[in-house]
């Protein structure tokens, strides 16, 4: 039995209890223990959380400190980020179901290259520009300064709960604002850890607050607070859409980064190792619980079958079971609701006459019985109208739809409401290229899928969302951009708008 740690809310630099004095249980997806206990954050919390933000805001403690103040104080947030690798891994894939082997790799050193990156970035993004001088006109000399918002909201889902948030708070931080982040219900250690790591690198009380709740209460508050100018939101469509609509009444500026069912493009010329490698990789990172995700396989009608059986090959061959085994390549679904949820979509599949080629169970035997495993589902002969097909499963499940030309292949692709992500599988650089420039997504990669850059802008068009997240995009959407003009005369009766209306002669 794992031991439960019991955590407080993270407010005003310190662990504060809920108002309530109710919790939730954190669980560990792979036997259903509880493992944590935190409290469940009431809209009082959210209040403090939000008071505490807008006075270490106003106070100028953080936002007036000069850019290479700040970026000196994330450096040493992301060394302490790595000081504290062995126990934010462990804690991510105690909590989330990810692998132990991928937390350690990927997802901590991805908080601290975030980190990282907006630091530097602060020195390249134009802080202060100059317009022209027009002497000639008016004498005056206008200027462009970048301000930061105020006080920001992150709100986090369950899947990437480190990675999604750092790419909220890092350039929110950077850029001088105050933030208050709320986790997913099921997975709020992580953050609450994060926290503590920023106060004691140096971001000073008030600036970072996380409070935990469900986002039915917790987090539709947050957005809605008058004192909040700006949300950061990742998650499904469905909830992104209530968000846009809670933030429309005050005005406020948005982020949203959304659902998708995104297509992977297989050429006719592509390498068929490489083609049934990526399009295992596109669906079954984090056992497909992924936004973007390679859901939809479009593959030549005559290549179909052999890149399948070279697909269902390399499944068998890998090993899923308890993520806090290195040697685990999957671990399980996050939740009973989530893996409820793909049973679902498996059963409409086979309703719908799409035809399983492997898969399509919960996974049974002694390590599986306790835990939300799910076994890697193929679906084969689709089409683009079947309901699992367009709509997003968020699990291990790939659809392989067959096409005849490339331009039918393209049509496919586009003909959804997502437009997150997308990959192409060729050997032809110049061919794959052109099919990228005609994929309606935010982001295409070209024989590798969910390579997510923290200098690079990530974002969807359609309905996976508005705004861009990573690199210098960032910065500027947690900032505000201010346009002073100054007048160079004095002499009121040289100043030709006077003259005008008749203020001087």
């Amino acid at each position: 039995m794992t031991q439960v740690m019991d955590y407080q809310l993270f407010i005003n630099g310190q662990w504060t209890p809920g108002d309530s004095g109710e919790t939730m249980d954190v669980i560990n997806a792979s036997n259903q223990e509880v493992v944590a206990r935190v409290p469940r954050g009431n809209q009082k919390d959210i209040d403090r959380a939000v008071a505490s933000a807008k006075e270490t805001f106003e106070s100028g403690v953080w936002a007036d400190k000069t850019y290479e103040e700040r970026a000196d104080i994330l450096r040493t947030a992301a060394a302490n980020v790595l000081k504290n690798k062995n126990k934010l891994a462990y804690l991510e894939s105690l909590t989330s179901g990810s692998t132990i082997r991928r937390t350690m790799a990927i997802d901590v050193p991805a908080v601290a290259d975030a980190l990282k990156n907006v630091a530097n970035w602060l020195y390249e993004l134009p802080m202060l520009e100059h317009g022209m001088c027009l002497p000639w006109y008016i004498p005056q000399h206008s200027y462009y300064i970048r301000e930061p918002i105020g006080v920001c909201a992150g709100i986090v889902p369950w899947n990437f709960p480190m990675i999604l948030a750092a790419w909220k708070f890092a350039p929110a931080l950077a850029m001088g604002n105050s933030i208050v982040m709320k986790p997913a219900s099921i997975t709020p250690v992580t953050l609450l850890e994060l926290a503590k790591i920023l106060y004691d690198s140096g971001v000073p009380a008030g600036a970072f607050n996380v409070v935990t709740g469900p986002g039915s209460s917790a987090g539709n508050y947050l957005v809605q607070h008058p004192d909040v100018g700006k949300i950061g939101f990742t998650g499904s469509t469905e909830v992104g859409r209530h968000i846009a609509h809670l933030a429309a009444d005050g005005i406020k500026r948005v982020t949203l980064e959304l659902g998708g069912k995104s297509p992977v493009i297989v050429l006719d010329d592509a390498d068929l190792d490489m083609a049934s490698s990526l399009c295992l990789h596109a669906f079954l990172y984090h056992s497909g619980q992924v936004c973007e995700s390679g859901t939809r396989m479009l593959v030549p009608r005559a290549m179909q079958d052999q890149i399948v059986d070279l697909m269902i090959e390399k499944i068998k061959g890998m090993k899923i079971g308890n993520q806090l085994d290195p040697a685990s390549d999957l671990g399980p679904i996050a939740s009973a609701e989530q893996l409820e949820t793909i049973m679902r979509y498996v059963d409409i599949g086979k309703k719908e006459g799409a035809q399983i080629a492997y898969g399509g169970n919960r996974m049974q035997g002694e390590q599986y019985d306790k835990g939300f495993f799910f076994e890697p589902t193929i679906f084969v002969n689709c089409n683009n109208q079947m309901t699992q097909v367009r709509e997003e499963i968020f699990g291990p499940v790939q659809c392989v739809i067959p096409y005849d030309d490339l331009d039918e292949a393209i049509a496919i692709a586009n003909d959804s409401p997502y437009g997150l992500g997308g990959s192409v599988c060729s050997t032809n650089a110049t061919r794959a290229q052109w099919v990228a420039k005609k994929l309606r997504t935010g982001t295409v990669w070209i024989n590798t899928h969910h390579m997510l850059r923290p200098d690079a802008p990530f974002g969807g068009y359609k309905e996976s969302g508005y705004g861009r997240e990573n690199g210098y995009y960032a910065l500027m959407a947690y900032s505000e951009v201010k346009h002073v003009c100054q007048s160079l005369t004095n002499d009121a009766s040289r100043y030709r708008y006077f003259r005008v209306i008749g203020l001087a002669r």
